[in-house]
């Protein structure tokens, strides 16, 4: 019995944490506020989290979690041409959809920056564990990386930012479209 509470008092927490974030940034969230309206006393709250960082953290590293659990699907897993398959980026784009008010909570935010680095880090983090041989590149790894995966990570976030009006199917089009053409291409 205990532990159906314990998890529907943080359901209820996780909930009205992102109404607020989503309502106010993540600058103006404070404690009282989400046990109001979670309709908890603190003392639900700080059994469950040390305070909103640590709840920010939780929320943070299960949907980072995730999205590295999709990304690492054997089944799913890129050949040695691409660097992550259609399959892995439809895969994403679903997932956030299916988490759109926790993702958009977090963008719209301001938490947007710090997002969009922890989302190229993870782009970064998992090619280098599919692909551990990437010694020579044909710019400087660490600009590759950045160059590659905060581009990637830039359209999600920006998709995100604009209620991701796109179909799932025409972000995976734009993605594709950058992943092949050089950047002047884009333009012409």
């Amino acid at each position: 019995m205990g532990n159906i509470r314990k998890t529907d008092s943080k359901k209820r927490i996780r909930s009205a944490f992102i109404q607020i974030l989503a309502n106010k940034g993540f600058d103006k969230v404070s404690v009282s506020e989400i046990t109001r309206l979670a309709k908890i006393n603190r003392g639900t709250f700080y059994l469950n989290y040390i305070d909103k960082f640590d709840l920010l953290d939780e929320i943070e590293r299960e949907f980072f979690s995730d999205i590295k659990e999709i990304l690492l699907q054997k089944n799913k897993i890129a050949d040695h041409r691409t660097i992550f398959s259609n399959n892995q980026i439809l895969d994403i784009i679903y997932y956030l959809e299916e988490n759109s008010e926790l993702i958009s909570a977090l963008v719209n935010s301001n938490l947007k920056n710090e997002m969009q680095e922890k989302f190229k880090i993870l782009l970064t983090d998992v090619f280098i564990q599919l692909h551990v041989n990437v010694d020579s590149p044909k710019i400087d790894k660490d600009y590759a990386f950045e160059i590659y995966f905060g581009s990637i990570a830039t359209i999600f976030i920006f998709w995100i930012q604009k209620g991701m009006a796109e179909t799932p199917q025409e972000l995976l089009d734009i993605i594709n479209a950058y992943r092949k053409l050089a950047p002047l291409d884009i333009f012409e």
